[in-house]
Formats: structure tokens, sequence, C-alpha cells
């Protein structure tokens, strides 16, 4: 029986939209393959060197997951730059997640900087255990950002469908009604319930990139996904001028009505959001593959005035 993470990435590349990143993430799966075999031999055959050719193993495997971020993230093809152009760029151009970085930025400190620049280190068992474990999460999360980013550009290259006309709105009503439009055209009837388009990155994406497709008509307004400031990322950020408003997405496993726990969960992230940012609002949007449809209301008590929530009703209690 294979690493339960390396099975994991099998099923993120299986659901993956085609393209030729596709065939690049096979690719490092093959060599985590090896770097697998390489670690069953080691602990069979009291081998240490063999511990050593997982880390060379997983160092492939590595370099090719970052290509083919670079490949999706940039729309540019990886073959025209070294693996050292690539992770830098990677590293000091903002483009991935918070999530990815940290695994990203784990095994290029832990293992591939030493082995590469060290050719007399040796590595043992556990730490073999652990860079297969450390690349493969790397490359699972990846998956989902990819995914992410893959329906954003789907989502954003739509014609805008004019459901909001009028400018003058507040940045808070104009994002809330295109939030609430984008629940009930692409999640509750756009989109096959319990399919593999209601993962959670594609969602995430495609909600960004509808609503980069219907503000562009608004030059003044920006549209930014997974903004990250500091520790925090919000998954996006629109601004217009001196107006900030923060979108918070959540999943719900529930079959009916949207989660009280969650909806909790999700206004303590924005009232945190809020103050950080210094921004003037805030929509919550809580998603379920089974909603029978869904609506806006404000937030509660003194949240009423800055906090929009999109969920499914009727309401549910748990």
């Amino acid at each position: 029986m294979g690493l339960d993470v390396i099975q994991t990435l099998e099923d993120k590349i299986q659901k993956l939209q085609n393209g030729p990143h596709v065939a690049g993430l096979k690719a490092v799966k093959l060599h985590l393959d090896a770097a697998e075999r390489h670690l069953k031999r080691g602990q069979a055959e009291a081998d240490d060197s063999s511990f050593t050719d997982v880390i060379f193993r997983c160092n492939q495997a590595f370099e090719g997951s970052v290509k083919e971020a670079y490949r999706v993230l940039t729309d540019k093809d990886p073959q025209k730059k070294t693996p050292a152009e690539i992770e830098k760029y990677l590293a000091d151009g903002d483009l991935l997640r918070k999530r990815v970085l940290d695994q990203f930025t784990r095994y290029r400190q832990e293992w591939r900087n030493p082995s590469t620049h060290d050719y007399t280190l040796d590595f043992d068992e556990d730490e073999a255990l652990l860079a297969i474990v450390t690349v493969s999460v790397f490359a699972i999360v990846l998956c989902d950002q990819i995914e992410g980013k893959l329906a954003y550009d789907e989502a954003a290259a739509a014609q805008s469908s004019t459901v909001v006309d009028e400018p003058s709105l507040p940045l808070l009503e104009l994002v809330s009604q295109l939030v609430h439009t984008f629940a009930k055209d692409h999640l509750d009837a756009g989109l096959a319930r319990g399919s593999v388009h209601l993962r959670y990155p594609r969602i995430e994406g495609s909600l960004a990139g509808f609503l980069s497709a219907e503000l562009a008509k608004f030059p003044d307004i920006s549209v930014t996904p997974n903004k990250r400031i500091g520790r925090l990322e919000v998954d996006v950020l629109i601004e217009r001028e001196t107006e900030k408003v923060v979108i918070e997405l959540k999943h719900s496993a529930a079959e009916r009505g949207y989660s009280r726990s969650i909806i909790e969960r999700a206004l303590n992230q924005v009232t945190r959001y809020i103050h950080e940012l210094k921004a003037s609002g805030a929509v919550i949007l809580e998603y379920s593959p089974m909603a029978p449809m869904y609506e806006v209301e404000p937030g509660p008590g003194e949240l009423r005035d800055i906090v929009r929530i999109v969920a499914p009703y009727p309401m549910i209690s748990d």
C-alpha cells in the first residue's frame, strides 16, 4: 500500500481540468512513487544510501511542482526559466497562497537547498519519510491553488451579465448583490449537485473570476483574490478608493439551510479582517451542494450595517 499522501495527490490530479499542467503533475507523482520505493528498499535492506536517494527524487518532484505552479499562475512556459529563477519568482512574487508558501519554504530550507549545495550530506530514514510527506503535501495544496486559478481564468473571461449597472451604490451593497447573483446562478442552478465542480478551490476561484468580470465595467474598482495581509489571508478583497469589502467563503455539509456555527465562525473572521484592514464591510458566502435557494440578510447586532450574509435558506440549528 502506498503512502496516503501520494494517493491523495493522485486523486487531486485526476480532478483537475485538462491542460499541460496535468502531464507535469503526473510526472511529479511518478517521482514520489520512486521515492517511496527507495524508502522501502532502505527499510528492508538496511541501506542508508537509499534514504539519500529518496531526497534526490523528492527534489525532482519539488522542481516539477514548482514548474507547474509557474505555468498556471503566470500563464507562461516554465521551460524558458531555470528552476532557481522560477523558485525566486514564486517566493518573491506574492503568487502562492499562505498554506502553499509555507510548504514551499519548508521544503526548500530543510531538504532542497541543503542537498543541492552540500554533496556530502546523508539523510536517514526519518528525514526521508518527512521529505516525501512534505513535498507531497506541497504538491497537494498546490493542486488546489491551480484548480482555483483555472476556475478564476474561466469565470473572468466570461462576458459580463450586466447584473449591476449602478456605480453609485455603496460598495458593500454592490458586492453583496453580485455575490447573491453568483450563488443563485452558479451554485443553486448552474452547477450539478455534489459534482467535482463544487469543490472549494473551484468555487473560490469561480467567485473571484465572476466578480472580476462583472466589475470590469467600473475602472475604479479592483478585485484581488487570496489577498495576504501579514498573517491574514482574505478570500477576495474588493476596493474602490477609500472603500474596502472583504469576502469570506465557507462550505456547509448541511443538506438544507445554513449552519449557524459556520456563520458565527465566519463573523469572527470578517470582524478581524475589517479591523485589520480598516475595511468598510464584509460579505460572507456559505454554500452547500444541496441548497434549495440563497438569500441575503444583514449581519447580527452591531454588524448589521457592515456585514451581509449570503447563505442557503431556511436556516438550521446545530
